[in-house]
C-alpha cells in the first residue's frame, strides 16, 4: 500500500486536508495523484513523473545529481536540480530527499518495481515548516490518495 505523510506546524483541528486527492481511487488514480504532487513540487524538464521508470543519482563532478529515466529511455533532469538534497543508498530501494521552499520531501523509490508494471515511487513523506503557530505539530497521513490531519498530541 502506498501512503503519503505530511508534517506541518499549524493549529487547526483535524480536517480533510488535500484538494489534489479527492476520493479514494484505484491504483491508476493513486499513481496519477502521486505524479501530480511530484510534478507540482519537484517538476522535471519537459516530462512528467508519471512517465518515470527509474530515478538515478550520479556524481558527474563535485555535486550529486538526481535524474529520471523515462519509459522511452531518455534521461531528464529536474527543472531546479538544487532541490535535490541527498539519497539513502545506491540500492534499488532507497529514499531521495528534496526541498521545495519550506517543504522537505522524502521520496521512497523502488527502481525494480517498473519491471513489474508498478510505480517506481513507493511513498512520499512531506514535512512543511510553518512559521505561525509553531507551538503544535500536526501530522498528515494520506492513504490511497486522501490526506487527513491527525489530532495534535
Amino acid at each position: 500500500m502506498q501512503h503519503t505523510t505530511q508534517e506541518r506546524t499549524e493549529t487547526q483541528q483535524g480536517i480533510l486536508a488535500n484538494e489534489l486527492c479527492r476520493a479514494s481511487q484505484g491504483d491508476a488514480g493513486l499513481l496519477e495523484n502521486t505524479a501530480k504532487i511530484l510534478d507540482s513540487l519537484i517538476p522535471l524538464q519537459g516530462a512528467s513523473h508519471a512517465d518515470v521508470v527509474e530515478y538515478r543519482v550520479e556524481i558527474p563532478m563535485r555535486y550529486a545529481e538526481c535524474r529520471a529515466i523515462l519509459t522511452d529511455g531518455r534521461q531528464v533532469r529536474f527543472k531546479n536540480p538544487r532541490k535535490f538534497l541527498g539519497w539513502s543508498s545506491h540500492a534499488e530501494r532507497r529514499s531521495l530527499l528534496f526541498r521545495n521552499n519550506d517543504i522537505t520531501l522524502e521520496v521512497e523509490v523502488d527502481n525494480q518495481a517498473a519491471a513489474n508494471d508498478r510505480s517506481t515511487v513507493r511513498s512520499i513523506n512531506l514535512q512543511a515548516a510553518m512559521r505561525r503557530g509553531a507551538d503544535r505539530l500536526k501530522k498528515f497521513i494520506g492513504i490511497d490518495g486522501d490526506l487527513l490531519i491527525l489530532p495534535a498530541m
